[in-house]
């Protein structure tokens, strides 16, 4: 069939089109390798190609971050090569226009005593067409210095984006959901205040502080001690607070992560709350997360509060002190009144961006805060990998080179999960381990709830890693094999299926290249034809939010479907058919069987879930291996198995 031609698939007394296939080629056979897919030409290359650097200079920070607080700030301006300089050069350039018109502004003044308004006028209409230079190039340099910091913004959300989706699930109790929901979002954001309030901004400030300086000593020397010592004085004060600034807004942004973490899960788990009337518990909970992040703002907003003030009372002070000097040398015929007012605009221009450095400290420890926080999800991550590399035991003497396609041959060998790290018993998840399964088998696993049989899942799917012992797929070391690619060959379904908010298309294919009539060929299997078939738009018809638009039932075997349109070469299955009725139960085991037989296939539940069909079957109880053999012989020798089959 071409791949062009329509799809009409016939359910009954219905006829669905489906939307144009794509080519038989966008997906890969049973046996093909995986990840030898083909992907499409990006639409937008060149954005794409700029994200794509940005990112990896981000990674580059995140693993190797500078110890000096200005060196990370440069590292993040080293973003944008290309906008940086023209902010830089129309920074400075704003900066020295502006130098001009303080001596502009005497050259009025001294026109005006001397000639008049008519001899004022062309250096009137100078100073005018000057001031309107220097904000149409402040304006300019506002402009691409916001673009540059957006377009960080959007590298540093898809870079800390890429982090969050691989924080090992062991952390996932310290790195909520919501949490990591704060540092790509909140923290990202706050990465483009350094173009836009940062260095660059600062270089400029002292461009015009040094020109000013100049202008000044040129005008009159002693007067411009007392600006030197105001700018020596301040500076040093702001260099000396900023320490605290940065920890405090540290502080403040980690209370603000745990405060969207809390409204998250209420949010979460709204309904719960209305069935049990426990509105008041979320609440308690929100309150006291709120206090937190109130006292952290507090904390913050007391030392923005108490540097701003005695800044001003040392621009203040200073400037008296200049007042009384200036009187004194205008007695003394040293300085003309043009000079005064010259030299008074320049102290103008020194005041401004001191006065300002503030702001500008606050900004950037804020930026840094959050910039510590995305570094801090990028260390436990590493550290995760760092530890699979450490945990990995010497691979035995016929270990094997690890094969492109994964044939599921597995063996655990004397392993042990300690969730806890205690020494006592219950503190293990598994405790000693081993056994062996060859390719092609199907394994039921019994056991109690809390016996241990989500966690071999978790170790074949590694989500977790073995405290000690080893897990070995194919005759390697589980930690040895590329977590992407032995991923793409291992087939998942969870108890709770989870469904994203999109469409029926975008949560079986999850990005894969696979076409219409495979869809509705694994939809139709599944028992979903009719569902889906009856909604409007087919494979586009929206899921909702939450998945509402499904019943449990149809939630699960949409899970399903999505596995198997995959065509993985080992299957881990994880009570999949708890929301399922007994015919339907029937059907979907029959259909994994069938359409995924002949592949190594791990199945945890209850009751006789998976024993007709299992060729091996391990029980389990309280993380230790009780029985391992066919299920004849289980049955036979384990009273325990009988008992939980019988339930």
């Amino acid at each position: 069939m071409s791949s062009h031609s329509a799809l009409h698939v016939d359910y009954g007394s219905r006829s669905i089109p489906a939307r144009r296939a794509v080519s038989s080629d966008s997906f890969p056979p049973h046996n093909a390798s995986p990840g030898s897919e083909l992907s499409p030409a990006p639409l937008h290359a060149e954005v794409d190609r700029h994200r794509d650097d940005g990112v990896a200079h981000i990674s580059k920070l995140l693993r190797n971050p500078p110890k000096s607080r200005l060196r990370r700030l440069t590292r993040i301006l080293r973003l944008e090569p290309k906008a940086l300089p023209l902010i830089f050069l129309g920074t400075v350039l704003s900066s020295c226009v502006s130098l001009c018109q303080p001596a502009l502004a005497g050259r009025i003044v001294g026109a005006l005593q001397s000639g008049g308004f008519e001899e004022a006028l062309p250096y009137g209409l100078l100073l005018a067409g000057l001031a309107i230079l220097a904000s149409g190039i402040s304006a300019a340099v506002s402009v691409a210095s916001a673009r540059a910091g957006n377009r960080s913004v959007r590298a540093f959300r898809d870079a800390s984006s890429t982090i969050a989706l691989r924080v090992p699930a062991a952390k996932l109790v310290s790195h909520p959901t919501a949490d990591l929901v704060a540092r790509c979002s909140i923290d990202s954001e706050r990465m483009s205040r350094v173009f836009t309030a940062g260095p660059v901004q600062a270089f400029g400030g002292i461009v015009m502080v040094a020109g000013a300086l100049i202008q000044m000593t040129v005008i009159d020397s002693v007067l411009t001690l007392s600006a030197v010592g105001l700018t020596v004085t301040c500076l040093a004060f702001i260099i000396f607070i900023s320490s605290r600034l940065t920890t405090f807004s540290y502080t403040r942004q980690e209370a603000q992560g745990a405060y969207v973490a809390e409204v998250t899960r209420a949010l979460d788990s709204v309904l719960t709350l209305r069935a049990f009337v426990a509105d008041h518990f979320a609440l308690r909970r929100l309150k006291r997360s709120s206090t937190d992040l109130l006292r952290a703002s507090n904390r913050g907003d007391q030392a923005h509060a108490f540097m701003t003030p005695v800044v001003m009372i040392c621009v203040q002070a200073t400037l008296l002190i200049v007042i009384c000097i200036a009187v004194l040398r205008m007695q003394s015929g040293a300085l003309s009144v043009e000079q005064l007012v010259s030299f008074f605009m320049y102290m103008m221009l020194i005041i401004t961006p001191i006065t300002g450095s503030a702001d500008t400290v606050v900004e950037m420890a804020e930026a840094l805060g959050a910039l510590q926080r995305i570094m801090d999800l990028s260390v436990v991550v590493g550290e995760s990998s760092q530890q699979a590399r450490v945990k990995v035991n010497e691979p035995p003497q016929d270990a094997k080179p690890m094969t492109p396609c994964l044939k599921g041959d597995i063996e655990f060998r004397n392993v042990c999960v300690n969730y806890s790290l205690g020494e006592d018993d219950q503190d293990f998840a598994l405790r000693d381990v081993t056994f062996s399964v060859p390719s092609g088998s199907w394994v039921a696993m019994a056991g109690s709830s809390g016996s241990g049989k989500s966690t071999v899942l978790s170790l074949l799917e590694k989500f977790i890693l073995p405290t000690s012992g080893t897990v070995l797929a194919d005759q390697v070391p589980l930690a040895e094999h590329d977590d992407d690619r032995y991923r793409r060959q291992v087939g998942y379904i969870e108890q709770a299926c989870p469904l994203f908010s999109g469409t029926v298309r975008d949560n079986l294919l999850l990005g894969r290249k696979i076409s219409d009539e495979r869809c509705w060929e694994i939809i139709r299997q599944v028992g979903l034809a009719d569902t889906i078939g009856a909604r409007v738009g087919g494979l586009d018809a929206p899921i909702g939010e939450s998945a509402y638009a499904f019943s449990g039932g149809e939630q699960q075997r949409l899970a399903i479907a999505r596995t198997l349109i995959g065509r993985p070469r080992m299957l881990l299955l994880d009570e999949i058919t708890s929301g399922l009725d007994v015919i339907t139960r029937e059907q979907v085991m029959r259909l994994i069987r069938t359409t995924m037989g002949g592949i190594t296939t791990f199945s945890a539940g209850h009751g006789r879930f998976g024993i007709d069909a299992a060729d091996l079957v391990i029980v389990l109880d309280h993380g230790r291996l009780v029985e391992f053999g066919t299920p004849t012989e289980v049955h036979r020798r384990s009273a325990l198995f009988r008992s939980l089959v019988a339930a």
